[in-house]
């Protein structure tokens, strides 16, 4: 067998590695994309009920804190 390109210059086992990297970039970053549109959508009920939380502990924070 012989080695050729980066192989040669690395080895064969460093080689492997650098593809395991490359494939493992590519996973993590498919996942981040994923979670970063699943999290940036909520629906008409969750957004509401977020904002009634939400307007609920600024009150019991700040009592004297006008609705706006």
């Amino acid at each position: 067998m012989s080695d050729s390109g980066i192989g040669m210059l690395l080895g064969q086992l460093s080689a492997n590695l650098l593809w395991l990297w490359f494939i493992g970039a590519f996973v993590l970053g498919g996942v981040l994309v994923y979670g970063v549109m699943k999290a940036g959508h909520l629906k008409r009920s969750e957004r509401a009920q977020l904002d009634r939380n939400t307007e609920a502990r600024q009150r019991q924070e700040d009592p004297y804190k006008r609705p706006t």
